[in-house]
């Protein structure tokens, strides 16, 4: 019985006792080894000893009378321990830590089974690893310690996998979108049989839409060996059906991301290597065409490289509707149900207006299945609907929430990320007084559809997100927020990676689509200096948008002029209205229509002759604000009633006169 316990004590296991010896440091380990080899050592000159040696062992057998009986007890306890103990092999041990979350202590063996060329097994679980180095803050080599721990998941025809938890942290949980951890995780894909497939396809947009196009095709090519390597060894095939979308998909990211002479790159790079790419996308390219010359491009390769050149493509029959504001509440959802995922669906403005026509009722039910559906139909549409949510925001004042649906829901990308995170992380201290002092709608708050990937923001949201910043933003920031503002411009406009000095990312593969800022983004600094007295800077702002190719609107001109007209000289707003008005009658004889002129039609001319009136009635400025008057009148044969806004201006001015009369 005591031999049979001595061989089931768990503190006797070899492999245990190893495990822990071996992260002793060796200078520890070599002291205990000695200590016990001398409190083993004995004399054999002792008297003890040698009377030991020659003693005669007994001639008769035991007296087994000395001990127990044989139970049921004992039968059981022995029949049910191992009779042989099988110790741990190595891979075995780094699973089991992994099952145990303790990833520090699994770093250090798994780099020590690599220093002495011990073989891992792959396993599934190391996904768990993979993706506690994307959650873990401040690591240091980040993408090397990832990528060791994803190379050792299985290949796709050892176990499929979806990577969810992978992109989910990579493409969602991340407020920064690491271009080069996107390659890592796109290659190790590829090199383990997954190059077609909705992960791949993920990595894939993403690069297109905001890597460099050099990086993109950089990839492609990647992919391409990673394929002959698997067909080589695996006897794994990509179908030319599959490549065909692979390239297809690239092509169209790149159209949208405003980079069309690439994509069409792209098509002639992907006939050279004899690859196919869909009718759908060169109707696409068709459809973005700048020029005759690349129409004519397109038409030359579809013909060689299409899968159905002969494909007539769809007239679609979009929905035409008429005006809703006259509907009816109930008519009105029933209209956006349809709206919201057809071919044409209605304007983010529309949706914000029908919000707040329907919380005023005070309910929040078809708010919620206006999202689900929205949500669950397409990108485009819950794009869509998140800028309904953040105009809602916008209208009701309030910046904050507008920030928090951003975040929520898009990549940081072309905004100051550093800027908002600080600004959320001041606003979760005190949540709940927030939510109480704005009064939220139930589906504002209710976080019923948690989305699997950011989405992309466009020029409209992040418009919205620099508005929100400027007026939360402290004075001390605005200048770095501005420069930043540039450097965005410059990018998007010149096809360059930022590189901001304090980046810790070097070089950055991030590169904006074409087009990511526009004349928008600039109105809220033009404002701001306009209405706190800074009109030469606002006029300063408007310069730096036509270096970067960007031409104010009226909107902006209209803000410097009333800056000038209420806290500057007069006389530089009406210069500013005379320079407009001669543009606008070069255009009429140029023949250029409303649609392209960088004029506005009268309704928005009359609305920046009212907005300068204003200043200049603040400024007390009377005989300027008369002569504003009569261009009002002269121009648009203006009568009252007509306009609103433009009445209320009028009777300010003859408030104006009546107490300068007195």
């Amino acid at each position: 019985m005591a031999t049979w316990i001595l061989g089931q004590s768990p503190w006797l296991h070899a492999s245990r006792v190893r495990l822990r010896l071996d992260f002793l440091p060796p200078k520890v380990w070599s002291h205990a080894r000695n200590r016990l080899n001398a409190s083993l050592a004995i004399s054999t000159q002792s008297p003890s000893s040698i009377e030991v040696e020659h003693m005669p062992l007994p001639h008769q057998a035991p007296d087994i009378s000395v001990f127990e009986e044989m139970t049921a007890e004992y039968t059981l306890a022995v029949s049910q321990s191992p009779s042989v103990y099988t110790p741990q092999t190595s891979s075995g041990t780094l699973v089991n830590l992994i099952r145990t979350e303790d990833y520090a202590v699994a770093e250090s063996l798994r780099k020590e089974m690599v220093d002495t060329n011990i073989p891992i097994q792959p396993h599934a679980i190391y996904e768990r690893a993979a993706r506690a180095v994307l959650q873990t803050k401040g690591l240091k080599n980040r993408g090397e310690a990832f990528s060791a721990w994803f190379s050792l998941v299985p290949t796709a025809t050892e176990q499929w996998s979806s990577f969810k938890d992978i992109r989910q942290q990579l493409f969602r949980g991340s407020n920064y979108l690491n271009i080069s951890l996107v390659i890592r995780f796109g290659l190790i894909m590829a090199s383990k049989g997954y190059i077609a497939g909705d992960a791949q396809s993920q990595v894939l947009s993403t690069l297109a839409r905001y890597a460099s196009p050099a990086t993109t095709e950089r990839y492609i090519s990647q992919l391409e060996m990673a394929a002959d390597r698997l067909s080589k060894t695996n006897h794994v095939e990509v179908t030319p059906k599959q490549w065909a979308s692979i390239y297809s998909l690239v092509i169209r990211n790149q159209v949208l991301a405003g980079r069309e002479e690439h994509a069409l790159q792209l098509a002639r790079v992907a006939a050279t290597r004899k690859r196919q790419v869909t009718d759908f996308t060169f109707s696409f390219l068709l459809e973005h065409s700048p020029d005759e010359a690349f129409t004519a491009s397109i038409h030359e390769l579809r013909k060689k490289i299409s899968s159905n050149p002969y494909n007539i493509s769809d007239v679609w029959d979009k929905r035409t509707c008429s005006h809703t504001d006259t509907l009816a509440l109930a008519s009105h959802l029933r209209y956006l149900r349809r709206a919201i995922i057809s071919t044409n669906p209605p304007t983010s403005y529309s949706l914000s207006d029908f919000m707040h026509a329907y919380h005023a009722t005070g309910r929040t039910r078809a708010l919620l299945a206006l999202r689900k559906k929205a949500y669950q139909h397409s990108h485009k549409a819950k794009s869509l609907w998140v800028m309904a949510e953040m105009l809602y925001h916008r209208s009701r004042n309030e910046p904050q929430l507008t920030l928090v649906v951003f975040a929520y829901h898009f990549h940081m990308i072309g905004v100051p990320r550093r800027t908002i995170l600080k600004i959320m992380r001041l606003m979760s201290k005190r949540r709940a007084r927030l939510s109480q002092r704005t009064s939220l709608p139930k589906h504002m708050l209710n976080r019923q559809y948690d989305i699997s990937e950011k989405l992309w923001p466009t020029p409209y949201h992040t418009a919205l997100v620099w508005e929100a910043l400027v007026w939360l933003t402290p004075e001390s920031d605005h200048e770095r927020m501005y420069e930043y503002l540039l450097a965005v411009a410059d990018s998007s406009a010149s096809q360059k990676p930022i590189s901001p000095p304090d980046s810790k990312f070097a070089p950055s593969l991030l590169q904006l689509p074409k087009r990511a800022v526009d004349a928008v983004h600039f109105s809220p600094f033009v404002k701001l200096h306009a209405k706190r007295g800074r009109p030469e800077r606002a006029a300063g702002v408007l310069k730096d948008m036509a270096r970067l190719g960007l031409s104010p609107g009226v909107v902006q001109w209209s803000i410097v002029a009333r800056g000038f007209a209420e806290h500057g000289d007069p006389a530089v707003a009406v210069s500013i209205i005379e320079r407009l008005e001669e543009d606008a009658e070069l255009q009429r004889r140029a023949g250029v229509s409303a649609d392209h002129a960088d004029i506005a039609p009268s309704n928005l001319d009359i609305g920046l002759y009212t907005n300068v009136l204003r200043g200049l009635i603040l400024a007390r400025s009377l005989e300027h604000a008369q002569d504003m008057e009569r261009r009002i009148r002269q121009r648009f044969e203006y009568v009252d009633g007509k306009f609103r806004a433009t009445d209320d201006a009028l009777r300010l001015l003859r408030d104006l006169e009546r107490q300068m009369e007195n």
